[in-house]
């Protein structure tokens, strides 16, 4: 009887490790797939983001040829080469390049010779250079616009050459407007937000990167044919169009192996492309998927020794200390449900901490400047503010988590002119970007509230004012008995009608880009406190009402 007990045990531990092991092999198909498909959405919803970036930047300096094409001094400096009309005209040519950010704007005859030109008083100066040769003279002479994506002449760094026909009244040609785009200011934004970023054209040319090295390299193989016309036209200079290791084999996002998911996004011929890389969000996934089944697996036990303690009806001792191992077994499982939903928690951290982390690396920049310039008292003033804001990023990340778990925090004294200090720091580069201003007016007053959360608020109502054009933005404070009201107005095109009504409910926006939750965030953060957000009423512009109880 013993030996048929035993068999029968053996063949239910046997059964038991079969059933686990398919589980495990299951759940890990399961969970790594789950993993790879939020990586590709992630990587995809960044594609859309940096596509629409790229787009609008190509969209600005498009204009700048057509409307210079039309314009009469332009034409008549060009018909009668009179040198007083040329200056006049490279003066001009040099502000428009500093207002747009062109990297250069010059007008060529039609024989193709630099005639003006915004860098006229620099060295490198185009004044007199012959360009007939480049592939953005011809195509414009014969179709009237044109743009290539070539090496300078002079300066060796790529960049975008946008280019249009200038037309006298009758109709011939008199010579080429030419618009040079740099995109190394947005490839350096790029570095922060998306390493693995790039631009390609039509025959897989890597043109505009967030890593240097991967420039004019390719994601598939060139013929002999396409590489001498590269070199022919002279876009690429010298360079080797050599093969990106990446994609040498086809394994980005070839399977579910693959260390990194693609996401591409097509604009005008040109194609946007992300890299996201997967082990990290794999790895977490497994974790979790193997967690769970040993809890499970923990569980099946627990059933099953309670099961023989009820066939084998055992004594009071033998049912106590089954119930201690199930009692485990249920503190375990609430311990397993923390730590499955602390992904969840901390998937939002690294947005909320991105302005904090890029003002970290603007003061580290300006830190090593000042250094090598000598100026080490300036240089320790910009090493303290990084000091203070990785401080700062980890309150933020205790107030997220505290806030994703519906938790109040702590509520006390804040100084309202510390959380527009705190405002004025985050947006700092966004606000000299723009040309745009963050003013406050009023009184000094203090509220009872969390100043991380408020700055969240105000972040929040300043970028919005300022995605929507708005290029002032004033901050008032009206303290009267024991609430305060800070009033945020700006200069924008206001609210449309048709979103008033729907401005705090979730998933309802006028951006294209956006998701709609950073209004009904702030609202619910401001109703954490105490207090309330609400839509001003405003003449021109947008206007919103915090109210909050007045700290004693």
């Amino acid at each position: 009887m013993s030996r048929r007990r035993t068999i029968q045990a053996t063949l239910i531990v046997i059964a038991a490790l079969v059933v686990l092991g398919a589980a495990l092999y299951g759940a890990q198909r399961v969970a790594t797939a789950r993993a790879i498909d939020g990586v590709s959405q992630r990587a995809r919803a960044s594609a859309i983001l940096l596509a629409s970036s790229f787009r609008r930047e190509l969209d600005k300096f498009r204009l700048v040829p057509v409307v210079l094409a039309d314009d009469r001094e332009a034409r008549d400096a060009l018909a009668t080469r009179d040198p007083a009309r040329l200056a006049a005209l490279n003066r001009k040519l040099e502000v428009l390049s500093t207002q747009t950010g062109a990297a250069n704007v010059y007008l060529l005859d039609a024989q193709g010779r630099a005639v003006a030109t915004s860098n006229w008083r620099r060295p490198e100066s185009f004044l007199g250079d012959d360009y007939a040769y480049r592939g953005y003279y011809r195509d414009a002479i014969r179709t009237g616009v044109a743009q290539q994506f070539a090496l300078g002449q002079r300066s060796r760094m790529p960049g975008l050459y946008i280019s249009k026909r200038v037309d006298d009244g009758a109709g011939r040609a008199l010579g080429v407007f030419v618009v040079k785009v740099d995109f190394r200011s947005l490839e350096r934004e790029w570095r922060r937000t998306a390493d693995a970023a790039f631009v390609t054209d039509a025959r897989g040319i890597i043109l505009v990167t967030a890593q240097p090295a991967w420039r004019f390299q390719t994601i598939r193989p060139l013929s002999s044919r396409e590489r001498e016309q590269a070199r022919r036209s002279l876009e690429y200079g010298a360079v080797a169009l050599a093969e990106n290791p990446l994609f040498a084999h086809g394994a980005v996002a070839a399977t579910g192996r693959a260390a990194f998911v693609e996401a591409v996004e097509p604009i005008r011929g040109w194609r946007v492309h992300v890299l996201v890389p997967t082990a990290a969000a794999v790895a977490g996934a497994l974790a979790v998927a193997r967690l769970a089944l040993a809890i499970l697996a923990m569980a099946a036990v627990g059933l099953y020794l309670l099961w023989r303690w009820r066939r084998r009806r055992e004594a009071a001792r033998v049912a106590a200390a089954a119930n201690a191992r199930l009692a485990a077994l249920r503190h375990q499982l609430v311990q397993a449900n923390k730590l499955a939903t602390l992904g969840q928690v901390t998937s939002g951290v690294g947005h909320e901490i991105n302005q904090p982390v890029a003002a970290i690396a603007a003061y580290a920049h300006n830190a090593r400047l000042l250094i090598e310039r000598g100026r080490a008292e300036e240089a320790t003033e910009a090493i303290a503010h990084i000091v203070a804001l990785t401080q700062r990023i980890g309150v933020i990340t205790r107030e997220l988590r505290g806030f994703a778990r519906r938790a109040s925090g702590t509520v006390e004294p804040v100084a309202v002119a510390e959380v527009f200090d705190g405002v004025r720091l985050l947006l700092r580069d966004r606000l000299q970007a723009l040309r745009a201003t963050f003013m406050t007016a009023g009184a000094e007053a203090a509220v009872r509230g969390e100043r991380v959360r408020l700055e969240q608020v105000m972040v929040n109502l300043v970028q919005n004012a300022l995605d929507a054009g708005a290029r002032t933005v004033t901050a008032t404070v009206d303290a009267r008995g024991d609430r305060v009201r800070i009033t945020v107005a700006d200069d924008g095109p206001g609210i449309d009608p048709a979103m008033r009504d729907a401005l705090f409910q979730p998933f309802r926006t006028s951006k294209a880009d956006g998701l709609g939750l950073g209004l009904v965030i702030a609202h619910d953060i401001v109703a954490d406190l105490g207090g309330t957000l609400s839509l001003g009423e405003a003449a021109m512009g947008a206007t919103f009402v915090i109210d909050l109880e007045r700290a004693a």
